[in-house]
């Protein structure tokens, strides 16, 4: 059994049932060529980004630590034309079309997603902003905690509890994940170190 989180990482807007959920996926890096293309760095990597697949995006304010001059109100729904893998950067061009010196300033622009355009993944594989806010609980039910985050150390990724609990997103520790109903079930305790 495989427990493999796809990396998507950042904040969630729109929570209410029925609106879009944008999710954070990247920040625009600045213009690729000189047809007002964007590159755009995503949060989870370019092999594992859901940017290749979701024609409709939304940016938003900058991202932390950067700068924007937008010439587009933000934010701002666009549609991506041919997004494509570029070495570690995803290139795309955008609708509506921009010169090269909009999309330069567009650096700095947070790239969000929503969430229903995101591509379907086998079975026990899920998205990571689908498990935070999942409560953690154990087969004694022993409330564990929420879902407050998700880290990658390499070797597998690690579940971090509101409460400092960090536990191996595993299938050794993981027992059930039902990420539409809320809840995660592991083989774990409290008093683990």
């Amino acid at each position: 059994m495989r427990r493999s989180p796809v990396t998507t990482e950042a904040r969630v807007d729109g929570a209410s049932s029925g609106a879009a959920r944008w999710v954070a996926v990247g920040v625009v890096r600045g213009a690729f060529g000189v047809r007002g293309a964007v590159k755009v760095e995503p949060y989870a990597g370019p092999e594992s980004s859901v940017l290749e697949h979701a024609r409709r995006w939304r940016l938003d304010r900058p991202a932390r630590g950067t700068v924007s001059r937008s010439p587009l109100p933000l934010p701002a729904d666009i549609t991506a034309d041919g997004a494509r893998r570029h070495g570690a950067v995803i290139v795309a061009t955008l609708d509506p079309p921009l010169t090269r010196e909009e999309a330069i300033a567009l650096k700095g622009a947070e790239v969000l997603v929503d969430r229903a355009d995101f591509p379907a993944l086998d079975e026990d594989e899920y998205y990571w902003t689908d498990l935070i806010g999942c409560r953690v609980s154990n087969p004694a039910g022993e409330d564990l905690g929420v879902v407050d985050g998700l880290e990658d150390h390499g070797a597998h990724s690690v579940l971090r509890l509101d409460n400092g609990i960090l536990i191996p997103f595993v299938a050794a520790h993981v027992l059930d994940v039902a990420p539409q109903a809320g809840r995660i079930l592991v083989d774990w305790s409290a008093d683990w170190l």
